[in-house]
């Protein structure tokens, strides 16, 4: 209804916002008044400092950063019992979180150990961490849907990147390189233990996915 139109509106003029205030063509006044408000409402935490923005494939650990416990969880990946923990990482202008600091910004769309050849998977990042002198990411994946959940809609619609998932996520934790992830994701939860993901590729404007969701949203569709 009007309240789900409301919400893909405004969520489209801020990601528009932000989309300005990071390109070249932002004044420079205005993006000093970015980079002040950056520092007035991110995170206060000890290492919540996005690092460097390099142009290659991988992050290298800062040397200044300071190892601690290896979560038991994460301890199954690295073989290690401490590690670089960091909250956020930014690359290429993108800003990536973990689940626990900055839900929107961990949900990233990744190609499985990196095949390009595959279809890219939606997860969630629990842990940003340094391994072998790179910073890596420990992703939980989108969980399908039962198999006697109701037929996905959005399967009749091949150009327009969603799907329906599972609200939950896998226990299981996988390692991935920064070079594996495509782009962010959007997810809404449209009925309990069900949500929509859509990818968030720069293949195509973001307003045309988002005024296509809004109509499925607007007309009241149950999905699960």
């Amino acid at each position: 209804g009007e309240l789900e139109e409301t919400m893909m509106l405004s969520y489209l003029k801020a990601a528009r916002l932000r989309a300005w205030l990071s390109g070249p063509r932002c004044p420079t006044a205005v993006q000093e008044c970015k980079i002040l408000l950056d520092r007035a409402y991110r995170p206060t935490e000890v290492e919540d400092d996005f690092g460097n923005d390099p142009d290659d494939e991988s992050v290298q650990v800062p040397t200044s950063a300071v190892p601690t416990a290896t979560p038991e969880d994460l301890y199954n990946i690295v073989h290690q019992r401490t590690v670089v923990l960091r909250a956020h990482l930014r690359h290429e202008g993108v800003i990536y979180s973990r689940s626990s600091t900055h839900v929107g910004n961990s949900l990233v769309m990744f190609y499985p150990q990196g095949v390009r050849t595959s279809s890219p998977v939606p997860g969630s990042i629990k842990y940003i961490f340094g391994s072998s002198g790179k910073l890596l990411f420990a992703v939980q994946r989108q969980s399908p849907l039962p198999v006697d959940a109701r037929p996905d809609p959005f399967v009749m619609y091949p150009h327009f990147p969603a799907k329906l998932y599972s609200s939950t996520v896998s226990k299981h934790l996988e390692a991935i390189h920064l070079s594996w992830v495509l782009c962010h994701f959007a997810r809404w939860e449209v009925s309990d233990g069900c949500v929509v993901v859509l990818s968030l590729c720069r293949v195509r404007p973001l307003e045309f996915y988002f005024r296509y969701l809004v109509v499925y949203l607007a007309i009241g569709l149950r999905w699960c």
